[in-house]
């Protein structure tokens, strides 16, 4: 169905707890190709159960609410370390955009920016502090694809990290669980 100068399909999605259908309406295809070919989509991943609905979430919402659930699962200082990992080095960078717009490439440009000029007056980040924001988001996100179902996959796997120096000890120490 053509909508204003783009393209919608409509598809009817059982509801997994009630088995109850509603239509579900998915537009801003550029012509009626791209989106019959979105629908069809659409339509094997529903008969599969694996059709995900789009959402407005974004990264600080999400991960928001992932911290707060997570919190029943690990110690305090662990959950006291995420909080800080996510509020100073993830929200301001890539807080507002959209769960279901990220990329792997959002996550390398993050972690790339992190590296240069993450830190404090400017200076880039440790290459230990980069990977622990990026264990910390390789665990949120698994869950937004296992658990949740926001997303098909976990954009975080794949995104590229800064080369690794090794610290004079030779270890970053461990990020706890």
């Amino acid at each position: 169905m053509k909508r204003g100068k783009t393209w919608s399909y409509g598809i009817r999605v059982p509801n997994p707890e009630t088995g109850v259908s509603k239509p579900k309406w998915v537009g801003g295809f550029a012509t009626e190709d791209e989106a019959k070919a979105a629908r069809d989509e659409a339509r094997i991943k529903a008969r599969r159960g694996e059709y995900i609905e789009r959402s407005d979430l974004t990264v600080t919402g999400y991960l928001t609410e992932w911290l707060k659930t997570h919190s029943v699962q690990i110690k305090p200082k662990t959950l006291q370390m995420y909080w800080f990992l996510v509020e100073r080095y993830v929200v301001p960078r890539i807080g507002s955009v959209k769960v279901q717009a990220l990329r792997p490439s959002t996550f390398t440009k993050v972690y790339r920016d992190l590296s240069a000029s993450g830190g404090r007056d400017g200076k880039g980040l440790s290459p230990c502090t980069v990977e622990y924001v990026h264990a910390v988001l390789r665990k949120a996100f698994r869950d937004a694809v296992e658990i949740e179902q926001f997303l098909p996959s976990n954009p975080v796997e794949r995104a590229k990290r800064p080369r690794k120096k090794r610290p004079e000890s030779g270890k970053c120490g461990h990020l706890p669980n």
